[in-house]
């Protein structure tokens, strides 16, 4: 794969290292810039001086055979490899031998969001005026995942969207006014500690990491916070870190915290997460940085190495692909090779950056199980061909390109 080739300079016997980062175009993530990255930190732009390995393209994968094969335990010794799933897909014996087989982790893709878990009438009703939460479905996902043998990815506890508009009202009743600062901290904090408790308590060791707070970072240009969150509106861009404080509070020991957000190979989200995150980290109370990296056709992998060596420099960080998937919209053997050869070069990538040190990669998501089964058919409004397996869950050419990737890096 082509790949920039980092260049030692030396200048005199006493002249710096010279570290050069090119910079490409992209339209390979939502809402991504591609400028390089300008920190006024030099440490921040730090790169490696050995190039990373190249492979040759145009692999034909149409012989092989997965079914011997497991994804988890070939990437066992560097990081777990995760699904995102629905309720229906783990109560299927046949679809639980699937996720099983390739995946360690599993992420819910909706149904532990808050407008599943909140329960309004219920809510209304509490004689302390704080939100009370519905744990049934929550529940049943989780001793499903602990029969099995998985363990979870939480998703999500504060996110300005799929949160229900009336938990920001008085008497959680939209006809009437927003509440005060005061009381929607109190609102979050009871929430949070409601959710956590119930997993710890009922579930202890399943839930491995949570993703604390979601999007909050503006695609405007410049970055900085979303300002249309509700949660920034009647906080205020301090409930980040009121989030992630209650979350340290009430999480099990050991489960790691995660700010996720996508468009993070853009530089303005990457400048605003760095500066949000590195914060948080140094008050203790985050451990990781959730890249959603939701992509397509137009990826350019030396923009995530970019952001993964910028965010590599928050000392002891981890970092995660958490919604990992790439659009296609052709299905035909030359498009699904040429996606199978972008999977292999992020992977490469990814075992590149870990196994020498440049970032501490702890995991990576993929956002659903099969073509059949992916948001985003309905996002693109067309047909999409993202994941690693076929309708009928078959191994595509990408899943060989990432279970190859081994032998590459």
């Amino acid at each position: 794969m082509a790949k920039k080739i980092r260049i030692l300079c030396i200048v005199g016997m006493l002249a710096a290292l010279a570290l050069v980062v090119g910079c490409k175009s992209s339209g390979g993530d939502d809402n991504v810039q591609t400028e390089t990255t300008d920190a006024p930190d030099g440490e921040r732009k730090q790169q490696p001086v050995t190039p990373m390995p190249t492979t040759d393209p145009a692999i034909d994968y149409s012989d092989r055979d997965a079914s011997d094969m497991s994804l988890k335990d070939a990437y066992s010794e560097y990081f777990p490899i995760g699904v995102a799933v629905n309720s229906w897909q783990l109560e299927d014996s046949t679809t639980m031998d699937v996720i099983t087989k390739d995946f360690s982790t599993i992420t819910t893709e909706n149904e532990m969001k808050p407008d599943y878990i909140l329960d309004h009438d219920a809510s209304i009703k509490a004689e302390d005026g704080m939100p009370e939460i519905a744990t049934d479905k929550m529940d049943e996902i989780m001793s499903m995942a602990e029969d099995a043998g998985l363990k979870m990815r939480g998703h999500t506890l504060v996110w300005h969207s799929q949160t229900p508009d009336w938990l920001f009202y008085e008497d959680y009743d939209i006809s009437k006014e927003r509440v005060d600062r005061d009381t929607m901290l109190k609102r979050m904090e009871e929430y949070i500690k409601k959710v956590l408790t119930f997993c710890k308590e009922e579930h202890p060791g399943v839930v491995v990491a949570w993703d604390v707070v979601n999007e909050a970072i503006s695609d405007n240009q410049g970055g900085g916070y979303r300002t249309d969150s509700p949660w920034y509106e009647v906080i205020g861009e301090d409930y980040i870190e009121y989030a992630f404080t209650y979350a340290r509070k009430y999480a099990e020991e050991g489960t790691k915290l995660f700010i996720n957000d996508y468009g993070l190979n853009g530089k303005d989200k990457r400048e605003t997460m760095y500066d949000i995150a590195s914060g948080l980290f140094e008050r203790g109370i985050l451990d990781g940085i959730g890249m959603q990296s939701h992509h397509d056709m137009g990826l350019v992998v030396d923009d995530v190495e970019t952001s993964l060596f910028m965010f590599a420099q928050i000392k002891g960080i981890n970092i995660q692909l958490t919604e990992l998937d790439i659009h296609n919209n052709d299905n035909s053997d030359t498009a699904l090779a040429e996606q199978a050869e972008l999977y292999g070069n992020l992977f490469e990538l990814l075992l590149y950056m870990d196994k020498n040190g440049y970032a501490d990669i702890t995991g990576v998501t993929f956002w659903g199980l099969n073509d059949e089964n992916t948001w985003l058919t309905g996002h693109r409004k067309e047909t999409s061909y993202p994941l690693l397996f076929d309708k009928d869950n078959k191994a595509k050419p990408c899943y060989f390109a990432i279970y190859d990737a081994l032998k590459e890096s």
